[in-house]
């Protein structure tokens, strides 16, 4: 299985927590909803403006509620 790593930053710019995500999948686009076990980020913007460095996920975090929503 193949191991793709993003940079994860919020919307002011600073990194969001994990600041990392290796994940098997390829292709993260906007409202995507990326699950961290009780929490989950959702992605805002996807930007892969610089060739040496990973693509950066631009995340917001989803309320709980709103997490919990989803999963019914």
């Amino acid at each position: 299985m193949g191991s793709f790593v993003y940079r994860l930053e919020l919307e002011d710019g600073t990194p969001a927590d994990p600041p990392t995500l290796r994940t098997a999948v390829p292709t993260w686009r906007r409202g995507d909803t990326i699950p961290l076990g009780e929490r989950a980020l959702r992605v805002a913007a996807v930007r892969d403006d610089d060739a040496d460095q990973p693509p950066t996920l631009v995340v917001e975090a989803l309320s709980e509620a709103a997490t919990s929503d989803e999963a019914a």
